[in-house]
C-alpha cells in the first residue's frame, strides 16, 4: 500500500474525530432541542451514561476496559502502517476503530457520559458509533475472507 492512502486514511479518520467532537459540542450548546428530519431521523441531544445500547456500566468500569482497548487498537493501527504491504482494509478498520473509540473516551474523561445526536429508528447515536461499527464491519469482511471490500 502506498504511502498516500495510508496518510489519506489516517486524515480523513482524524476528521471524521473532529466532526464527532464538533458535533458533541453543537448538542451540548447550541443544537438542545430535538429536531425530525423524518419520522424516524433526525437529531436529538442524549447524554448517555453507559455503554452500548445504554447498559448502566459505571463511568469509571468504562473508562478502565476502554482504555487497554484503544491501546490495543492503535498497537493494530501502527503495526499495520509498518507492513511494507499493509492491507487497506484493515488500516481503514483500524483507523476508524481507533478514531471513533477515541473521541468517546475523551467525552467519558471530561463529561463523564457520551453525547449522542442522531436518531435513527429508536437508536440515538453519534458520529463515533458509526465509526466504530464501519470499522468492525470492515474488519469483519477481512477476517471471513471476502476479497473486494
Amino acid at each position: 500500500m502506498s504511502i498516500k492512502k495510508a496518510h489519506l486514511i489516517i486524515l480523513l479518520s482524524g476528521l471524521f474525530l473532529l466532526s464527532d467532537q464538533f458535533l458533541k459540542w453543537l448538542s451540548i450548546h447550541k443544537w438542545n432541542a430535538s429536531y425530525l428530519l423524518w419520522n424516524r431521523v433526525g437529531w436529538e441531544p442524549f447524554a448517555n451514561t453507559g455503554v452500548a445500547f445504554s447498559l448502566p456500566i459505571p463511568n469509571q468500569v468504562t473508562i478502565f476496559i476502554t482504555l487497554p482497548i484503544i491501546f490495543l487498537v492503535a498497537y493494530l493501527l501502527i503495526t499495520e502502517l509498518k507492513k511494507p504491504a499493509g492491507d487497506f482494509r484493515l488500516l481503514l478498520a483500524w483507523s476508524a476503530i481507533f478514531c471513533g473509540a477515541t473521541s468517546n473516551f475523551v467525552d467519558r474523561l471530561f463529561y463523564s457520559y457520551v453525547r449522542d445526536y442522531f436518531i435513527i429508528g429508536t437508536a440515538i447515536i453519534n458520529l463515533a458509533d458509526i465509526m466504530i461499527v464501519f470499522g468492525l464491519g470492515i474488519y469483519m469482511l477481512r477476517l471471513f475472507g471476502l476479497k473486494k471490500v
